[in-house]
């Protein structure tokens, strides 16, 4: 149907593309131990960008019956849309990436269903007072976009995730959480689950204190997602062309410690961002923005390319009702050389976290964080010794990300970001009592 929208719009613009998703999303959920739903979603939506005389218009629908409706929206949109410097990318030939295991569509919901009792049996024999919400998500995607420039690009997108959290009431609440992207194909892993989330839990009913200061902390990847956001917003291009961003004229320059290497990759298989192409039908690409600590650079779309005098880096993203616009899409922390174990036995006082809560941004843009510590754990003469309350780490992102001390050997698959667990040689904590 894209291409009989294209048809309609080209005679009367100058250049224009047509965007396509549907979406069918399958979501299973247990809350508090007890199977709670089980819906499907279905989604359908065109989106019409134009570029006619200097001028942006964009228009967007869902009613396959009212398209002829949506260009014309989008043709007088542009009449007095913003002006622009560029153009529609020319066709290159997407790269080949894994995003679609048939296995993934072959599950059925009573498989999941079964997935999330044996999981929640499983936990209430090994720690009864733990309550347990379990929420699987299927989603299959196509995604076509053509233009007047000669793109004509499609692909189909299998995705199959696994939230689980775990509550316990313990003198106050305290959340234990986990995460799996099977999208990939594979097996429910119920045991590793159970015994990651067994371990915690029992971690979680001896107390311990920690009292404000400066300590050692290991970020597990759980929690570091956090830590990084900060980063990505700042190497958005967008904030390069409103000559907001904290990174301006950082580019080749030590900005974080020699340690850490983060990667904007759309190429990692299986991945949640994963494609051949971005929004805008550039191939897709792994873009390092962080290498050893330096900043290489910013991350573009077309327009803002334009604006700002570059290239695209084959980062634009999009849904069907919005224009495109640079973003992140899989998040890689390349892996050091350090063992957790090794890790926790060498630290005398510290603390360990596996997840923040809140936002927790007090300025975004200058890299100040607050986070409270959701499941966070004290580390005494190189052992865990119990749960932390009431914990929280402020800072400056920028400022942590210089003090490295050891990165993990492997990386934990979160979907959308592939991380190791990172020590930080001290950062602020503050407590209450």
């Amino acid at each position: 149907m894209r291409d009989e929208v294209l048809e309609i719009v080209a005679r009367r613009v100058e250049e224009a593309e047509v965007f396509e998703s549907e979406t069918d999303r399958l979501e299973v959920e247990f809350r508090q131990g007890r199977f709670y739903s089980q819906e499907t979603k279905l989604s359908r939506g065109w989106g019409v960008r134009v570029l006619n005389k200097g001028r942006l218009g964009f228009a967007s629908s869902t009613d396959p019956d009212r398209l002829s409706e949506m260009t014309k929206a989008a043709i007088d949109a542009s009449l007095y849309g913003r002006e622009v410097q560029f153009h529609l990318p020319e066709p290159q030939e997407p790269v080949l990436v894994k995003t679609f295991e048939n296995r993934v569509m072959l599950i059925p919901a009573a498989r999941m269903v079964e997935w999330g009792r044996d999981l929640i049996d499983a936990l209430a024999a090994r720690v009864p007072d733990l309550k347990v919400d379990v929420r699987f998500n299927r989603t299959y995607q196509e995604i076509g976009l053509v233009s007047t420039a000669g793109i004509d690009f499609e692909f189909e997108r299998a995705e199959l995730e696994a939230q689980i959290t775990g509550l316990l009431v313990d003198d106050g609440l305290f959340w234990i959480s986990d995460y799996l992207n099977l999208s990939s194909g594979q097996n429910f892993p119920l045991t590793e689950v159970v015994e990651r989330m067994e371990r915690l839990a029992r971690l979680a009913k001896q107390k311990a204190h920690l009292p404000s200061g400066d300590y050692p902390v290991v970020v597990m990847p759980t929690a570091l997602t956090d830590l990084i956001y900060p980063l990505l917003v700042a190497a958005n291009g967008k904030l390069l062309e409103k000559k907001t961003s904290p990174l301006i004229g950082q580019e080749g320059k030590q900005v974080l410690s020699e340690k850490i290497t983060v990667i904007d990759s759309r190429v990692r298989d299986f991945g949640l961002e994963t494609a051949p192409f971005d929004g805008e039908g550039v191939p897709a690409r792994r873009n390092v923005l962080f290498e050893r600590g330096v900043f290489n650079g910013f991350l573009f779309d077309t327009a803002t390319a334009s604006a700002c005098g570059t290239e695209s880096t084959g980062s634009a993203v999009r849904g069907y009702a919005s224009l495109p616009q640079p973003g992140t899409s899989n998040i890689e922390v390349s892996p050091g050389d350090a063992e957790l174990e090794a890790v926790i036995a060498e630290m005398a006082t510290g603390l360990i976290v596996y997840d923040f809560i809140g936002g927790g941004q007090s300025n975004l843009l200058a890299g100040e964080v607050a986070l409270n510590v959701a499941c966070g754990f004290r580390v005494e003469q190189g052992r865990v010794v119990g749960r932390v309350k009431d914990a929280s780490i402020a800072g400056n992102v920028y400022e942590m990300f210089q003090k490295v001390e050891a990165v993990g050997s492997s990386q934990r698959d979160l979907g959308s970001f592939f991380l190791p667990f990172i020590k930080f040689s001290n950062l602020k904590v503050a407590t209450k009592g």
